[in-house]
């Protein structure tokens, strides 16, 4: 039976293996997904506890993994974990109850779940041995209005460059990343992947990235399930 978790502002959903886990694999959901729609809506958690993950389903709700709460982020949204609930509380305490594991610790994201990956890879140096970016959202300047940016951190300005900017924030990943985007996603432009990958090949030209630009890949399931299961093959290889 699942174990349910309030940690702070974030539920947690522990899932675990039928034999004791050898690696922990946190799931995190799109904008208002629900933690569970990872395992409703794809076989992606069914594959990851027959290869033996312990499975943590994270409850992010409307976050963006914003740093912080700033004086022009809406008011219904404050109540959603930011990256710091993560980082402050969640974390440790999973780290304390030993549901991450010394070593064999992975990410998988989808949509603003991939963004959540890039900023927690970028702020927890080598606890998490790999990541997976699947359809994220990167790239703060291809679009000024962007309704989530605009609801978390104000209308656009310096700030959507200097704070909580992906791009910005590759140079400190340390763990590798496996990337995918389908070129026809009219939710989320491929460019948003595209541009991470470029910038991390600049900045750690030896860190083990792969890419995946699918051409008639969209911003559902089918594509999220395909590549998540090919993030493992990868997080295999680690």
């Amino acid at each position: 039976m699942a174990q349910v978790l309030s940690l702070g502002s974030c539920i947690v959903e522990v899932r675990e293996p039928q034999g004791p886990p050898t690696r922990t694999l946190i799931l995190l959901p799109g904008w208002n997904y629900s933690r569970e729609a990872w395992c409703k809506q794809s076989r992606v958690c069914a594959e990851a506890l027959r290869r033996g993950y312990r499975l943590l389903l994270f409850d992010m709700g409307k976050s963006i993994y914003a740093s912080a709460i700033f004086p022009e982020t809406r008011p219904d949204w404050r109540a959603y974990p930011t990256l710091r609930t993560l980082l402050d509380t969640v974390l440790p305490e999973l780290k304390r109850r030993q549901l991450l594991l010394p070593k064999g610790n992975f990410l998988l994201g989808l949509s603003t779940g991939g963004r959540g990956v890039v900023m927690l890879l970028a702020h927890t140096g080598t606890l998490f041995q790999g990541g997976a970016a699947l359809s994220g959202d990167f790239d703060p300047h291809l679009d000024p209005r962007d309704p989530l940016l605009r609801g978390w951190y104000g209308p656009y300005s310096e700030r959507w460059d200097t704070v909580d900017n992906p791009l910005r924030l590759a140079a400190r990943l340390q763990a590798p990343l496996f990337l995918a985007h389908g070129i026809a996603d009219k939710v989320v432009p491929y460019q948003h992947t595209q541009r991470l990958y470029e910038t991390l090949r600049q900045a750690h030209p030896t860190l083990p990235v792969q890419i995946h630009l699918d051409p008639i890949g969209g911003h559902d399931f089918p594509f999220w399930e395909k590549y998540a299961f090919q993030a493992l093959d990868f997080f295999d290889t680690l």
